[in-house]
């Protein structure tokens, strides 16, 4: 397909080839699908899952009687659908809860394709590399991996999409009634749901229409009515220094040291939580905060392949930075298209979720923003193969594929070390609950009451005997990479 089909530009309306729409779509189930055979190795884990469990346990109005009265986190959304899943599943934990984390990732895998519209071949051919940077990218681990007992930063990645869709969409008069209650939904069940209302208005910003302008004075007086009981009638603030630990420089400070060396003024700590929470994302370093990979470089211990998360990610960076230098002119021309608005969408998000984050610094918490690069990255990716395809120069040509090819496989063996990890994870989290009643003794596990108990056999049990441990995988790579995690 050449330069010059209307399929192979971008645009907002290109012609659509079925058969390549088609074949795109079922790669990316056939991608979700493999991830989600993995995600059902895993059972429900000791840590979080079990203590959140118990709270499920309870009444409607208990817990939420508990959510609106604790003082650094608003999210009854989050135990709202938990209680849902935990009822619905009349005690088969197991299928509903991996059974749903499944779901989530085929529901996110669709949204990334109504973003990104394969429309030709050549977007099918591109289309792998956009999947292996959204499942590669480390702050994407932590949503597959934890579970509370389902994950709800998965959910808000799937509400930031589904809120792209919205606002990149022609105008309905429906758009804007569900964009007020999915980004109240979000609002409610965790911090980074606010989110969704920078990309509603990110994207008005850009010039999409989907989303009125009383559409759009709706969601700004949901998110002034949020910060006014948040902070006013709940009393509910933000977590403080003494919350959690949290990475700087070389190493993860615990709670007393955060007090010790910024208690009088955490303004640096703040500052540096924002800036190396973007740069993590950017340049894969540093990872919740500590950068492991410098100090490996620096003191002369650094394997080559733990470069590779280093290396893969700056160069996405660079793809979508040269796809900016390219069209810079047009966007101040405001001649967008719709590949403009969704490298301008990854710019606003990274922003406002790397903003925040200043608290403390988690992989998981810039995962919108690490699938937004993966949107982003597409949309590059398919500029710079029409570029190429343009080029007078056959020398050029095969070299730049050499390097798309290159970049394409340290993408998709960060794709690999995920699997690595998910399968790794299946043995340590049963070996958790092996050993649960020696945590129980010593008081790592609190087992209240008879219920409690009886919750903990159940789950010991379907950990064990009826789902026990996959067989490991041999990936020396992905092993290699690991050993940066």
């Amino acid at each position: 397909m050449t330069a010059a089909d209307p399929a192979s530009r971008t645009g907002d309306t290109p012609r659509v080839d079925v058969a390549a729409t088609w074949t795109a779509y079922a790669m990316a189930v056939a991608a979700a699908v493999t991830l989600g055979h993995f995600l059902l190795g895993l059972p429900i884990q000791v840590s979080d899952s079990f203590g959140n469990m118990l709270k499920l346990s309870s009444s409607w109005s208990e817990l939420f009687y508990s959510e609106f009265t604790q003082h650094a986190y608003l999210r009854p959304m989050m135990w709202a659908h938990l209680k849902a899943v935990h009822d619905l599943s009349g005690g088969n934990y197991f299928a509903w809860f991996r059974g749903a984390h499944v779901v989530q990732v085929v529901i996110l895998v669709l949204l990334f394709l109504a973003l990104v519209r394969p429309r030709s071949w050549r977007d099918a051919a591109i289309l792998p590399f956009g999947l292996a940077v959204l499942f590669g990218m480390h702050t994407f681990t932590g949503t597959v991996r934890e579970a509370f007992p389902l994950n709800t930063f998965m959910t808000i990645l799937i509400c930031c999409f589904a809120a792209a869709v919205i606002a990149l969409a022609p105008y309905r008069w429906w758009n804007d009634v569900l964009a007020v209650l999915l980004f109240a939904f979000a609002a409610l069940t965790v911090e980074t749901g606010l989110l969704v209302w920078v990309i509603f208005v990110g994207a008005a910003v850009t010039g999409a229409r989907g989303v009125s302008k009383l559409g759009l004075a709706a969601l700004a007086a949901v998110l002034v009515a949020y910060f006014y009981v948040r902070f006013g009638p709940l009393a509910i603030g933000t977590p403080g220094l003494m919350e959690r630990s949290s990475g700087f420089g070389f190493r993860v400070l615990e709670q007393a040291e955060l007090v010790e060396r910024f208690g009088s003024d955490p303004t640096l700590f703040y500052a540096y939580n924002v800036v190396t929470s973007a740069l993590s994302v950017l340049l894969g370093e540093p990872s919740a905060g500590v950068f492991g990979v410098t100090h490996a470089v620096a003191t002369g211990t650094a394997d080559p392949v733990i470069l590779i998360q280093v290396a893969s990610s700056t160069a996405v960076t660079l793809l979508i930075a040269v796809f900016i230098g390219t069209r810079w002119r047009r966007w101040r021309a405001g001649a967008l298209e719709r590949d403009d608005r969704l490298v301008l969408l990854f710019g606003f998000v990274l922003a406002a979720n790397a903003a925040i984050s200043y608290p403390y610094t988690k992989d998981v918490i810039m995962s919108p923003a690490g699938t937004f690069l993966a949107v982003a990255a597409f949309a590059a990716a398919r500029h710079a193969a029409n570029r190429i395809d343009q080029l007078q120069h056959p020398d050029v040509a095969v070299l730049a594929a050499s390097v798309a090819l290159l970049v394409g496989f340290a993408w998709a063996a960060r794709v690999e070390r995920l699997h690595l990890a998910l399968r790794e994870a299946a043995v340590v989290e049963r070996r958790d609950w092996a050993y649960i009643e020696s945590d129980v003794e010593r008081g790592a596990v609190k087992v209240p009451d008879a219920r409690a108990r009886s919750l903990m056999r159940t789950l010991q049990h379907d950990a064990l005997m009826r789902h026990p441990a996959p067989p490991p995988l041999d990936l020396p790579l992905a092993r290699s990479l690991a050993t940066d995690d």
